[in-house]
């Protein structure tokens, strides 16, 4: 089990009230799994997203309780204790008294789990991504926070290997064609030489071969070659490099420590310290690459790797003219685009889980079709698991292999895709499903739930769909229905059912 989340409780202190967005939600991730999480507008479905990932915003939301096991370590560690919470007499409403040193302290544990560990698509790509910077500034900064090690420690071998460089791009001259593809052109590389050095050289050298068509052989070849004068590399910016690198190598090993934190439930001091002293050590020494201008300079050659590994995070989400749009802002893109690159963005690190929160509810039917093909074969690809949270039960259908019914702030159903569409058993999953239109019975009237979702902060007593429920009966508006076990994978909560009383 990669992910566990269990009696997960978020509420939202507003001057009306409390509004109980999750109330003891519970559902786990297999690795490898897709599992949707489905439900009306307003149910819980993205609070439950975000506070998986701590991005609840505070205030006016808390998580108040419950627990976020990813891989043994609770991501919700140390919560109770971040504030205190005094409920006021005959008004609904409470006080809260925040503890920011804790907070803080509670944000830099989870920085350890996003990105690597979960990553996140928002529903809304335009307004989760930057407008003042270009795309691949924004996937070159996510680069370099999950892989920054990785990218400098290659930059510095390529630079040892650089007298190499004119023969290997001679022989890889006589070889390209510029119709070939960037997969072809980094294969080509890869035999004389240059992708061992690099990989993002075979990628440069195919653009730069297709803007250079019409220009003769001398011009090309001096166009290839400067494409790898980048790796030549001066004494003063292989030291940044290295510099970078051990405060990429302290950042891996502040998260190594905050996952063992979080998984033993006390706070490891003595490392803490070491680190903070090493970091401040590295800080002092690289006092000189803050100067402007100097900064810019000796960053060059990491700037420029990084844009060209954007250029491949761009060309994995299938984005025509990556080049193009790696230099555009995000103003300048279309929905479809935008969704491709915050797609890009969140899986660049490999995570272990990736949140989709309703990736394709703003596209158009033929883009939301090539966006649920991207995940899937992404997912086949990176091995991550998926929670992929919509209101649209054919996207469930498609993509899922289990699924979670939400109903305000409560998982109403669980069980696979084939089990619940074959064989519903919850009332509002029956309703759900009643809903759609049906091919194979296309007289079948189309129904709809009476009535709408609760008002949160003064819930129905008991089971919070018995006012809407045309089964209901007087426990149903007395007690909260504990979720039983009703097959293999299949449990609901509900008293229409008699199982036995599902274990968490």
């Amino acid at each position: 089990m990669i992910l566990d989340v269990r009696d997960l409780r978020t509420y939202f202190y507003t001057y009306d009230g409390v509004v109980k967005a999750l109330d003891g939600v519970s559902f786990k991730i297999r690795k490898g799994e897709t599992l949707g999480l489905v439900g009306e507008t307003g149910c819980g479905k993205s609070v439950s997203a975000f506070s998986i990932v701590r991005l609840i915003p505070d205030p006016p939301g808390r998580i108040i309780g419950g627990q976020v096991l990813y891989h043994g370590s609770n991501l919700l560690w140390g919560i109770d204790r971040e504030a205190r919470i005094t409920p006021i007499k005959n008004t609904g409403r409470a006080k809260i008294r925040r503890s920011f040193r804790r907070i803080k302290a509670g944000l830099e544990r989870m920085s350890a789990v996003r990105g690597k560990g979960v990553s996140m698509i928002f529903q809304e790509p335009q307004t989760a991504m930057n407008p003042v910077f270009s795309v691949s500034n924004q996937l070159g900064e996510t680069l370099l926070t999950h892989r920054g090690l990785e990218v400098c420690e290659e930059l510095l071998r390529a630079a040892d290997h650089v007298a190499e460089l004119p023969a290997a791009i001679d022989e890889f001259f006589q070889t390209a064609q510029i119709e070939t593809s960037s997969d072809q052109l980094r294969k080509a590389a890869s035999r004389v030489g240059l992708a061992a050095q690099l990989p993002t050289v075979g990628t440069e050298l195919y653009y730069v071969a297709r803007q250079t068509a019409l220009v003769g052989d001398e011009r090309r070849r001096e166009a290839f070659a400067h494409t790898t004068h980048r790796l030549r590399l001066s004494r003063a910016r292989r030291s940044f490099l290295r510099w970078q690198a051990a405060m990429m190598r302290l950042k891996r090993e502040m998260d190594d420590v905050y996952m063992a934190e979080m998984r033993e439930g006390r706070i490891d001091r003595s490392s803490r310290t070491r680190l903070r002293a090493l970091r401040l050590v590295l800080r002092a020494r690289g006092l000189g690459y803050s100067i402007w201008g100097y900064r810019g300079w000796v960053r060059k050659p990491l700037r420029d790797e990084l844009f060209w590994r954007s250029v491949q995070l761009l060309e994995g989400v299938q984005i025509a003219n990556p080049v193009q749009i790696a230099r555009n802002y995000p103003h300048e893109l279309s929905g479809g685009m935008l969704q491709r690159v915050m797609i890009a963005m969140a899986l660049c690190p490999d995570p272990d889980i990736l949140i989709a929160d309703e990736p394709t509810t703003a596209l158009d039917v033929t883009i939301q079709a090539q966006i649920l093909e991207l995940m899937r074969d992404l997912k086949q690809r990176v091995g991550s698991s998926v929670l992929l949270i919509t209101h649209d039960l054919a996207v469930i259908a498609e993509v899922s292999d289990r699924v979670c019914v939400m109903y305000a702030g409560q998982i109403v159903e669980t069980s696979t895709v084939s089990e619940l569409f074959r064989q519903p058993m919850h009332p509002y999953t029956q309703g759900l499903l009643a809903s759609i239109p049906r091919f194979d019975r296309p007289e079948r009237k189309l129904e709809s739930i009476p009535g709408s979702v609760p008002n949160l902060i003064y819930p129905p007593k008991g089971c919070r769909f018995h006012p809407r429920c045309p089964y209901a009966m007087p426990i149903c508006k007395e007690e909260r229905p504990p979720t039983t076990l009703e097959g293999t994978d299949h449990t609901v909560a509900c008293y229409l059912y008699k199982g036995p009383v599902a274990v968490e």
